[in-house]
């Protein structure tokens, strides 16, 4: 059994740019790695990465609702565009984040999968249960800043790592859409 690699990218603060990173990371490491399997979860409700990725409109074989709710990330991936797998984003989070309360469940659901190489997770931009789960299951974060507002946001993140005793090496601020004329 192999277990992947997981590069969450978050933020507090909407419009930073988390989704074009994880979207276009996805499909550059695909380009430089053809054999290595790449998937995108995306908790995110705008359905950017569903639209994006899904060929020919075809339905899905489930979404993150399900992975929550027990079945595993292997019944769930789809192949789509550029060779990149997904697992779709769902509407049933919102009612579902309130059933649950612990930020290991994606980790454990990672840990009894079959599935390898990398995964990366797109998530929202609040720090809810969801984004929590991939926070905690992640190996890298990357935090895209844009402003002071999104850069003062990271501290959240950060809080978070320490209150769950988890090392603050694997998180990665990356200045984006930044501009020039903004100094921090």
């Amino acid at each position: 059994m192999s277990v992947p690699y997981v590069i969450t990218i978050s933020s507090d603060k909407g419009g930073v740019g988390k989704t074009t990173l994880a979207t276009n990371l996805a499909i550059y490491l695909k380009a430089l790695h053809e054999d290595l399997p790449v998937t995108l979860f995306s908790f995110d409700n705008h359905f950017s990465v569903d639209r994006m990725f899904r060929i020919n409109g075809t339905g899905g074989k489930g979404t993150v609702a399900d992975l929550f709710g027990g079945k595993t990330a292997d019944e769930l991936i789809e192949t789509g565009e550029y060779g990149v797998q997904f697992i779709a984003s769902s509407e049933e989070l919102l009612k579902l984040r309130r059933e649950l309360d612990n930020p290991a469940l994606l980790a454990r659901a990672l840990g009894q999968s079959r599935i390898g190489g990398m995964v990366i997770i797109d998530t929202r931009p609040d720090l809810d249960v969801f984004t929590e789960n991939a926070l905690f299951a992640a190996d890298r974060v990357i935090v895209p800043v844009k402003d002071a507002p999104s850069l003062e946001n990271c501290r959240h993140i950060y809080s978070f790592f320490d209150s769950h005793g988890l090392s603050r090496r694997a998180l990665r601020i990356l200045p984006c859409l930044v501009d020039g004329r903004i100094h921090f």
